[in-house]
């Protein structure tokens, strides 16, 4: 059977901002549009449905897509947020392809900003919003503390170290010094010593395995029908999708004792995501496998996410995911690159946006325009996947340059 793609993206537009040039979410959301509206050829008033993910951690108010939309004077037959954490605006492309097959739109608008460093004392901020209020929060924990207890379970089933995550650090961070908006190309690159030599932050991560803010970015995207995207210039594919989420709560995660997941082995666990089932999913849709996938632009927050999420999207068994990092298939001359822009890890959180910073890279290494270091084997397919919460959700998307 041939692969069919189920919409295609037409139009694509990013925005940054730094402290040097400080720009809000809105102010990021709106640069972006307009360039992927140009991108696309099309006006505003051809929009007919807006979808973001949450709203940005520099900009709370609350109907956030509504906000923007009443912004840009841009009525619409709907607008919403997929709030599944991080991973619903990777979900917003999945909407938008289900709303064109269905022929309720023609164009949708999929977007995301956020500038957190710039406008949220960063330093401050807490796990409130993703620890239990109940039998978390009291205990004081950070984010990469709660992260930190899947490390040491994946340390313990798997005989990982933390010379295996500094390998993944290292990787992220040969990409990053090429990107003219990666928030530690500053540093240069790395080595193992480097890496363990900076202070833990929550052992066993250190420093250097904990991802950075970031400035602040915007990206749009706007997605068509595979018909409309035949006069388009640079048209990419969206060949399938999946998304799945298992719960909220870290310690709902650990009790939880079965799940109906079969792709999440076997429960309780903390070493396999919802990743694993989203990505069961896109690769039915596609009827492409993990072999076809020519490149990865995934969410790792933390260095044993890497090995984890590969794991997950079956590009290693589970436990072995730290080879691919090992041997250089990740890197520039590896046969999957992965995190082209540094990723999380390197080019940095500027909030909710991460999610789309993938797309964007993605997106932009698919057309061969890339704002930083070219895979040296143009890919034809990319997948872009994107996690959200305590290893509480996920999703993944493939794209191509091909129909």
């Amino acid at each position: 059977m041939t692969p069919k793609p189920q919409a295609a993206i037409v139009g694509m537009g990013d925005a940054y901002a730094s402290v040097r040039e400080r720009k809000d979410p809105l102010q990021l959301a709106v640069e972006a549009t307009y360039k992927a509206l140009a991108d696309a050829g099309i006006g505003k008033d051809q929009i007919d449905a807006v979808f973001t993910g949450r709203s940005p951690w520099a900009d709370k108010r609350s109907q956030w897509s509504n906000i923007f939309c009443s912004h840009m004077q841009m009525p619409v037959t709907i607008n919403s947020e997929i709030t599944m954490h991080g991973a619903g605006l990777n979900a917003t492309v999945a909407m938008a392809s289900q709303m064109i097959a269905a022929g309720r739109a023609q164009y949708v608008l999929c977007l995301q900003s956020d500038a957190t460093e710039l406008f949220v004392d960063a330093v401050a901020m807490g796990a409130e919003a993703d620890a239990d209020p109940q039998f978390e929060i009291p205990y004081g924990p950070t984010i990469p503390s709660l992260y930190a207890q899947a490390a040491c379970r994946y340390f313990h089933e798997f005989g990982i170290t933390e010379e295996d995550l500094a390998d993944v650090s290292i990787a992220n961070q040969k990409w990053a010094v090429h990107h003219p908006h990666a928030a530690k190309a500053r540093f240069g690159e790395i080595d193992r010593d480097k890496v363990l030599a900076s202070p833990y932050v929550a052992t066993p991560l250190r420093r250097w395995m904990c991802s950075t803010w970031g400035g602040g970015t915007g990206g749009a995207l706007v997605v068509t029908s595979v018909e409309n995207a035949k006069i388009a210039r640079d048209a990419v594919y969206v060949m399938g999708y999946g998304s799945a989420t298992t719960h909220e709560y870290l310690g709902d995660r650990v009790n939880m004792p079965r799940c109906r997941y079969e792709a999440l082995g076997p429960f309780p666990n903390l070493t396999y995501t919802a990743t694993a089932e989203a990505a069961r999913q896109a690769y039915q849709m596609s009827q492409l496998a993990p072999a076809d996938i020519d490149m990865a632009q995934i969410s790792v927050n933390f260095a044993h996410m890497g090995p984890i999420i590969m794991e997950d999207l079956g590009f290693a068994t589970k436990g072995q995911g730290i080879s691919l990092y090992r041997e250089g298939r990740t890197g520039i001359d590896g046969d999957l690159p992965t995190d082209t822009n540094g990723g999380w890890l390197s080019f940095g959180q500027p909030g909710i946006s991460c999610n789309m910073d993938s797309y964007i890279e993605a997106i932009r290494q698919l057309r061969g325009q890339a704002l930083g270091r070219a895979a040296n084997k143009r890919p034809r397919t990319v997948l872009v996947q994107g996690s959200g919460g305590m290893l509480a959700a996920g999703s993944v998307t493939i794209l191509s340059s091909n129909t």
